[in-house]
């Protein structure tokens, strides 16, 4: 079935576990009804009044719209500019968030700067409304922006773990439409962020051609207020940790689960099919044949659905959409099972797709961002490449 989720990048979190499993957690619990009516009238309220329209600079942002947006989620305690450095400016975020004032009244008795950071909870860089996160924009706005925003967040946070013996590894990064949640403890800082869209979640126009349902829109506003809220950074409970660390365990305990229902289901279940599939399709081919055929074409499968939801294929550029498998084929199968709709015996336009698609991988397709796949997976001749071969999904 559809995962109803919102525009997202990265991978601190996985998808399984922002579509279902986070679904079950008190944090994300406590966003309904006239909760989530409020914040979400309060968020438009905010983005009404910002001059989206007027071209706003970085400094206009901040103060107009990010800012705001932090009170909103409860960080009613920050220091703006505090220097990193010892010496000079050249490491300074925009912004220092704390648990409370009295955790900030101890942060301001230290007359080094660089020292308060070891008492906040995240840092905060911001940019112009829109401003693209991961390149530079040298030429629009002078030496400001000849570095990418997310090549400066990496450096802030590397300095902030040092200076602070590991005690602040978070970090906020926006344009005010696109939200940004950085952990330095994971795997690859630069890849496993969160992203989402909260302009799109909001239907404020800025620039998505992202149309979402209401049950898309009421799911991202209940993971935005979650993840960026004040009391996900704060360690509460008897054990002490933060909603994010318990997400992050939550996470990884869910897709092994996943992982392990996963890899019964496909060996169990959808390899055979596969194998009766071509078989079918090729009935003078030998078993080897069919066996090796139906491997390729199973590898080729997984492939192409592991990147996909590790974005390491352009599942956010709109020129893709229309030729993924998480969007159009897995959707589209989905939501016809959900209907119990019938399944064609002899028409082959899914097949179709996923030739499409495992090709273009191949070659590479500039028209719809796919640079060439060298790897040797889709390289491999196989009988299937020249079959029309009918996989049809499960009854």
């Amino acid at each position: 079935m559809p995962d109803n989720l919102p525009p997202i990048q990265g991978s601190l979190f996985t998808r399984d576990f922002l579509a279902e499993a986070i679904r079950g957690t008190p944090e994300y619990k406590a966003f309904h009804g006239r909760a989530l009516d409020a914040l979400a009238g309060d968020l438009k309220r905010i983005f009404a009044a910002f001059p989206r329209t007027c071209t706003p600079n970085e400094s206009q942002t901040e103060e107009d719209l990010i800012w705001p947006v932090l009170a909103r989620l409860g960080w009613s305690d920050a220091l703006r500019q505090q220097n990193l450095a010892t010496h000079g400016r050249d490491d300074v975020p925009d912004g220092l968030l704390f648990e409370n004032s009295a955790v900030k009244a101890q942060a301001n008795a230290h007359s080094d700067e660089w020292r308060r950071y070891g008492l906040g909870l995240a840092i905060v860089e911001s940019k112009r409304w829109n401003r693209p996160l991961d390149r530079r924009t040298s030429g629009r706005r002078g030496a400001e922006e000849q570095s990418a925003p997310s090549t400066q967040m990496l450096r802030y946070l590397r300095r902030v773990e040092d200076l602070t013996v590991g005690k602040l590894r978070w970090g906020i990064l926006t344009n005010g439409a696109r939200w940004r949640l950085y952990f330095q403890g994971a795997k690859s800082v630069s890849e496993d962020f969160f992203d989402i869209d909260l302009a799109t979640v909001l239907n404020i126009d800025n620039g998505s051609s992202d149309v979402l349902d209401d049950a898309t829109r009421h799911h991202g506003l209940r993971l935005f207020a979650t993840i960026f809220r004040r009391e996900a950074f704060v360690p509460d409970g008897p054990s002490g940790t933060t909603f994010h660390e318990r997400a992050l365990e939550l996470g990884r305990f869910y897709e092994e689960r996943v992982a392990a229902s996963l890899s019964a289901l496909v060996y169990d279940r959808v390899f055979p099919m596969l194998a009766r599939a071509i078989a079918e399709a090729a009935p003078k081919a030998n078993l080897a044949d069919v066996r090796d055929a139906s491997l390729v074409l199973l590898y080729r499968l997984l492939f192409v659905l592991y990147a996909e939801d590790r974005n390491l294929l352009p599942v956010n550029d709109r020129r893709y959409d229309n030729y993924s498998i998480r969007g159009r084929l897995r959707e589209d199968v989905g939501r016809r099972k959900d209907q119990k709709d019938v399944v064609s015996a002899t028409a082959s336009r899914y097949w179709a797709l996923i030739d499409d698609l495992t090709r273009a991988i191949d070659k590479g397709d500039a028209s719809i961002g796919l640079p060439p796949y060298n790897g040797g997976l889709f390289g491999v001749p196989s009988m299937i490449d020249s079959l029309e071969v009918r996989v049809l999904y499960p009854a």
